[in-house]
C-alpha cells in the first residue's frame, strides 16, 4: 500500500510539474514521425501552422524519425506527439514519464499499445471514423440498398458488437463473414457479397492490403456490390465513396487537443478522441458503372456533418 501511494504521489509531482512549466514558459512540444513520408509530413506542418496560428505559447520541433537514439529527449519535451504507429509503439515501449499525443493511429493499433503497457500519459487522435459515421455514408450514398455486408480478420473481429449495433441504429442489415487465413478471404467475401448488397470495408491487414484490393475490388464488381471504403486511395482503385481524415486534418485536431491541454490546470491530455474533421470521397466512374445515382461529394459531407453533430 506504502509503494502504490508513493508511486501516485510521484506520477502527480510529474503531471503538476508539467502543468507548472506549460504555464510558466512556452510548452516544449516534440513532434516525432514514423517516417518521412508525405502523410507524416503534412500531418506534423499542418500540427505546427494551426499552432502558430493560434498564438499558443509553444515551441514545437519535428523529428522525422523515432528511432535510433531518440536525440530529442536531451531537448526535455513537456509533450510528445507521435505521428504514425510505429512511432507511438516505439515512445510507449520506453515508459517515459512524459505525455504522449498518438496521432494517424488506428484505434486498434493504439488500443494494443495501451493494454500492453502502464502508460499515464497516453491519449490518441484516430485515424479511423466511427461506425456510426461509415454506417452513415452507406445510407446516403446508396439509399436502394438495406444490407451492410463485411468481412472481419483476426484484428477486427473484436469490434463485432459495435459493428452489429451501428448497423442496427442506422436500420441497417448486416452480413458478416471472418477469417484467420489469406486462403480464407475470396471463399467468405463470395458469401458476404451473395448475401449483402453493399460492402463495408473495415480495416484490416488480412482483408485490406495492397496484395488483396484489386481481387477484392473485381469481385464486388462481378456481384455488382459497391464498396465504402475507408481512404480516399480505396476510392481512387475503384470503391464507390468513403469517409476519411485528411493527414491536414488530423494534425489540426492534434493541435486543437494540445491548445486545450494547454489551456487546463492540471495539464492533462483528454481521453482519445475521434476523428472531428473529416472529408467525403466519390468514384463517379464506379458509380456510373453500377447504375447508381449518388449526391455530389459536397452535400454528402454537409449531411454526415450535420449527422456526427447529433449522435
Amino acid at each position: 500500500m506504502a509503494r502504490s501511494n508513493l508511486i501516485t504521489r510521484f506520477i502527480l509531482l510529474i503531471a503538476l510539474s508539467w502543468a507548472g512549466m506549460l504555464f510558466a514558459s512556452p510548452a516544449n512540444i516534440a513532434v516525432v514521425l514514423s517516417d518521412e513520408s508525405a502523410p507524416y509530413q503534412d500531418t506534423a506542418g499542418s500540427l505546427r501552422a494551426t499552432l502558430a496560428q493560434s498564438g499558443a505559447k509553444a515551441v514545437v520541433s519535428v523529428y522525422p524519425q523515432s528511432d535510433r537514439k531518440i536525440d530529442f529527449l536531451r531537448e526535455s519535451p513537456d509533450l510528445i506527439v507521435t505521428i504514425g504507429v510505429s512511432a507511438a509503439q516505439e515512445l510507449a515501449a520506453q515508459n517515459l514519464p512524459i505525455p504522449i499525443l498518438a496521432v494517424l493511429i488506428p484505434r486498434q493499433a493504439f488500443e494494443k499499445i495501451a493494454r500492453q503497457r502502464d502508460f499515464r500519459f497516453l491519449s490518441a487522435v484516430f485515424l479511423d471514423q466511427p461506425l456510426a459515421r461509415q454506417m452513415e455514408l452507406v445510407r446516403l450514398a446508396t439509399p436502394d440498398r438495406s444490407r451492410v455486408g463485411v468481412v472481419l480478420g483476426p484484428e477486427s473481429q473484436a469490434g463485432l458488437k459495435s459493428l452489429q449495433a451501428a448497423a442496427s441504429e442506422a436500420k441497417l442489415g448486416l452480413a458478416v463473414e471472418r477469417i484467420s487465413t489469406a486462403e480464407e478471404l475470396l471463399p467468405a467475401l463470395q458469401r458476404v457479397l451473395a448475401d449483402s448488397d453493399v460492402l463495408l470495408a473495415v480495416p484490416d491487414p488480412l482483408v485490406f492490403n495492397k496484395g488483396t484490393v484489386q481481387s477484392l475490388l473485381l469481385t464486388t464488381y462481378r456481384y455488382q456490390d459497391p464498396v465504402i471504403g475507408f481512404s480516399h486511395a480505396y476510392v481512387k482503385a475503384g470503391a464507390l465513396a468513403s469517409v476519411h481524415t485528411m493527414p491536414e486534418q488530423v494534425g489540426r485536431q492534434a493541435a486543437d487537443v494540445i491548445l486545450r491541454t494547454l489551456g487546463s490546470r492540471p495539464a492533462w491530455l483528454p481521453p482519445p478522441e475521434n476523428p472531428k474533421y473529416f472529408s467525403v470521397s466519390v468514384n463517379y466512374q464506379v458509380a456510373r458503372s453500377l447504375g447508381l445515382s449518388i449526391g455530389d461529394e459536397t452535400v454528402l459531407l454537409q449531411k454526415l456533418k450535420r449527422a456526427s453533430e447529433s449522435q
